[in-house]
């Protein structure tokens, strides 16, 4: 067994243990590879670096040609490198020659995401689409036969108040204990829904901003109701703004406000990827 959990070396006698049931809980990348000067050793190294990267969400078997030529044959292994895809004893992807890295990323991200991220995959695309109410009708279904999925009722909650369904969105998030795995993402929706309440349109508050670009008050509210309207990207230009101006107006305001929106925006957003960069940047 290699020191590195999720790195095994595979033989005849192990392959059940190692490949065939380990398969059926996470994907395994099986490596065939050969100790000779000409093999290539750095798509080993990528491998490795791989398997360190994604922290036992996959297993990587590496079997040797050299010592394991029944295994060789009974896999029709033709050409090194080659690496084998098997999840849930199935063969996935049979990949002959050295991989891009990058390409290997985007594959493991598809086999080792978790049943949650996969329906929140789903339902980003389908508001990528404008299909909001397809995305809270899909989340009901599979809330109806997963009751105990407190993460997806949370999402529920945050679609419902930002489809105006306020009081419906409320309900499902009372329910809810105050550690639910994105609940933060509703709570913030609310938190801005009430602070905008008051304000005038973001026209007027655009004008008023203005005339004075130096009126951070102003700039704030702008970002409030800029946020109330689902219109993120520009609220953050106007947090940008206000850092860039005074970073430590009214105990760093606009910092721990742009961390709110980034809850918004959810796990996995380039958008909040690039503004977190550039926030980073401003402060240090």
């Amino acid at each position: 067994m290699n020191t590195v959990s999720n790195v095994v070396e595979v033989s005849a006698e192990n392959f059940q243990s190692e490949v065939a049931e380990k398969s059926a809980q996470k994907p395994v990348l099986l490596e065939f590879y050969a100790e000779s000067p000409e093999a290539n050793q750095d798509y080993s190294i990528s491998l490795r670096q791989l398997a360190g990267e994604y922290q036992g969400k996959f297993l990587l078997a590496r079997v040797n040609i050299q010592n394991n030529r029944q295994l060789v044959q009974q896999l029709q292994v033709r050409t090194l490198p080659t690496v084998k895809v098997i999840f849930q004893g199935k063969m996935l992807q049979d990949l002959e020659g050295p991989q891009e890295l990058e390409q290997l990323r985007t594959l493991l991200d598809q086999i080792t995401m978790s049943p949650l991220d996969r329906i929140r995959e789903n339902m980003g695309e389908m508001l990528a689409n404008g299909q909001r109410a397809e995305a809270i009708e899909m989340l009901q279904q599979v809330i109806s036969q997963e009751p105990s999925n407190y993460a997806l009722q949370a999402e529920l909650s945050d679609l419902l108040i930002l489809d105006g369904r306020v009081d419906e969105g409320k309900k499902v998030l009372e329910k809810l204990s105050s550690d639910t795995e994105g609940i933060e993402k509703p709570a913030n929706r609310l938190y801005f829904l009430e602070l905008a309440a008051s304000l005038p349109s973001t026209t007027e508050l655009y004008s008023e901003v203005d005339k004075n670009s130096d009126n951070l008050a102003a700039r704030m509210d702008l970002v409030f109701a800029l946020i109330a309207g689902n219109e993120l990207e520009a609220a953050l230009d106007q947090l940008l703004e206000i850092l860039k101006i005074d970073r430590e107006w009214e105990e760093q305001k606009a910092r721990t406000t742009m961390i709110r929106v980034f809850s918004l925006l959810g796990k996995g957003s380039q958008i909040a990827t690039v503004y977190r960069r550039k926030m980073f940047t401003l402060l240090h």
